[in-house]
């Protein structure tokens, strides 16, 4: 007979015991210092550099991955693709053989991007010698990181964040280490660092969703570095081939606008008594949060499986479940939270009313189109999600069932209610064990 079994209080349960005076104060007044420390935030992009050098507690012998934390054994096919070409363009590994042996036996680790201070897109793949992209509060002096975009410019998602890890894909990520990543970062210091805050300001108002969407982003990024990838270029080829890739990548400016949102994010984390969810991430099999009053640790479900635009001789059948670190976007207002990726007009004002009824706050510098003027839904309550059984919408590209397969398409979900109200008890027990309030 088992005996291991934990039992959970239920959702009116934890609402009653967090229903008192003192503790309803208590939570109000840390959730408005949370919201008000993210929005003191100054994150400003200032470069790119090895992840060795800048992330901390990078080591040769890790592979950082996308979600909450998980084994090699139950990792899904994209996300296991995506770790096998990790491993062949690091030297670990020769090939797809070779590199399931080296996971097999545990000569390498698996550990979230979260948990360094670093976000990836879909399988959020991150090596000991991947470039990545460095933003720096400028109050705090606190980093965050998110590696380059390794998108193709095919219009296909054959890109090793997808899972695919053939030679192609994994030359790709070379040429990037080579040619890309030096050109741009040069062209950031050019500008003296590029504050992206504005940008995605601008971006959402010129109709972007800032995460599967960026097609107006990627223009103002590219406005800003094309003088200083100019002036840092040997050869026009070598413009023509940057300019092409930047241009024909739907997502470039995704991976430093994660990297923004998770400093932000970062920034109203470990206030005790605070339900604000500052962490909203998918590793291909489970969903995670984290809470700003339960320090770092992961609260889990089943991850779900985003519906939308298939490519042409797919079926549903053949969707993974959700993956990426991108949801930090909705986390911060930004993605599903402000436009979900299909549905009408009216479906889409629908949804950020909802949004606003599992916030604390609002956004003060991104403004919501066609909501009078209101700031993005800012700061998801913990508290008020289990309270409406509501969960956030999150946009999201989608991947296939299978390693080595090309982006299957993109659509949009809600995260299961599992996750929250594991966080939920946590956070009951974490109260009831804080000595009484005189």
């Amino acid at each position: 007979m088992r005996t291991d079994i934990e039992f959970r209080p239920s959702t009116e349960e934890i609402l009653h015991k967090l229903a008192t005076p003192e503790f309803q104060a208590l939570n109000q007044q840390a959730n408005d210092e949370s919201i008000k420390r993210m929005k003191q935030a100054v994150p400003i992009l200032i470069g790119i550099g090895k992840a060795s050098d800048n992330i901390p507690g990078m080591r040769k012998n890790l592979v950082l991955h996308a979600g909450p934390p998980i084994t090699w054994q139950r990792a899904s096919g994209p996300l296991k693709g995506a770790i096998i070409a990790g491993l062949i363009y690091e030297g670990l590994a020769k090939n797809k053989v070779e590199a399931e042996r080296v996971m097999e036996e545990g000569q390498v680790d698996l550990e979230p991007c979260h948990n360094h201070n670093a976000v990836g897109p879909m399988a959020g793949i991150i090596t000991h010698s991947m470039s990545v992209y460095i933003v720096e509060d400028k109050l705090s002096g606190n980093r965050a990181y998110s590696n380059l975009s390794d998108d193709r410019a095919d219009y296909r998602g054959s890109s090793i964040r997808f899972g695919v890890y053939d030679k192609s894909a994994i030359n790709y990520l070379r040429w990037i280490e080579d040619e890309i990543a030096p050109v741009l970062n040069q062209a950031i210091l050019d500008e003296g660092g590029i504050d992206f805050i504005p940008i995605i300001g601008r971006s959402l108002l010129m109709g972007d969703d800032c995460h599967v969407m960026t097609n107006a982003a990627t223009l103002i990024f590219s406005r800003i570095l094309m003088p200083g990838v100019i002036r840092a270029s040997k050869k026009r080829k070598d413009i023509e081939k940057i300019a092409n890739q930047i241009y024909k990548d739907e997502t470039f400016p995704l991976n430093p606008i994660m990297a923004t949102c998770k400093l932000v994010s970062d920034a109203g984390s470990g206030i005790p008594h605070s339900s604000i969810i500052t962490t909203m991430a998918r590793n291909g099999t489970e969903f995670g949060i984290q809470v700003s009053g339960l320090d770092k640790a992961w609260f889990t479900g089943l991850a779900g499986v985003g519906h939308g635009l298939l490519m042409p001789g797919i079926t549903p059948a053949d969707v993974n479940r959700d993956m990426g670190d991108s949801a930090i976007t909705e986390t911060m207002g930004f993605g599903g939270t402000h436009k979900i990726f299909s549905g009408t007009y009216q479906d889409n004002i629908d949804n950020i009313l909802k949004m606003y009824d599992i916030c604390h706050s609002e956004s003060d510098f991104v403004v919501t189109p066609g909501i009078e003027g209101r700031g993005a839904p800012l700061g998801f309550d913990l508290l008020k999600i289990i309270r409406t059984g509501t969960t956030p919408t999150i946009n999201s590209g989608l991947a296939h069932k299978s390693m080595n397969r090309y982006q299957v398409g993109t659509g949009s979900l809600h995260p299961p209610l599992e996750a929250f109200l594991n966080a939920a008890a946590s956070f009951l027990n974490s109260e009831e064990e804080q000595p009484p309030v005189h």
